[in-house]
């Protein structure tokens, strides 16, 4: 069953964030209403929705942070008139609150994109050095392979070397015999 709840808020309520806080908590929840500062230092809120989540909601709204501390809800529980199509904040003539809520839920988009760019590039560079790994693994074999044949190309030319020395010797040696008169 819709209900209307009509909830007044006492304690550091106002020029504290708590307005957009409020209707950030009440969209999830599907209600229907508004948030406003009164004169008095309070904050007024209209939600309309079912009974349960309002329930769920007067919970939620509860802050005790930094900036905001909410000392006392009063609340009334109304039949619904189901006059509201969304729920907004009411600003005042002299707040500016309005262009500062766009500008803060476009600087939390921003700051959603720029963390999901850094988790991309941060996957690309694990790929990257992935391969980089893969590359220097696949050139210490080459190197060690390199190294192997030459030593062995080494060795065999050492021996032919040596092998064919002898031959000169034994040639010169036999051309020494014969030369002596």
């Amino acid at each position: 069953m819709v209900q209307k709840l009509t909830a007044h808020v006492s304690g550091k309520v106002q020029m504290a964030g708590y307005r957009a806080k409020v209707v950030t908590i009440a969209k999830p929840f599907d209600l229907k209403g508004y948030v406003r500062n009164l004169p008095d230092g309070r904050v007024k809120i209209v939600a309309e929705g079912c009974e349960a989540d309002l329930q769920r909601f007067l919970k939620a709204i509860k802050i005790k942070n930094t900036l905001t501390k909410v000392d006392d809800i009063q609340a009334e529980f109304f039949e619904a008139s189901k006059a509201y199509e969304d729920f907004f904040k009411v600003v005042g003539e002299r707040e500016t609150d309005a262009r500062l809520d766009v500008a803060a839920e476009h600087l939390k988009e921003l700051i959603c994109v720029v963390k999901e760019g850094f988790k991309e590039n941060n996957a690309l560079l694990h790929e990257i050095s992935a391969k980089q790994d893969s590359a220097i693994d696949a050139i210490d074999e080459a190197r060690v392979d390199v190294v192997s044949e030459v030593q062995g190309l080494r060795s065999d030319l050492k021996g032919r070397m040596d092998e064919r020395l002898q031959r000169i010797e034994g040639d010169v040696v036999e051309i020494k015999a014969r030369m002596k008169p």
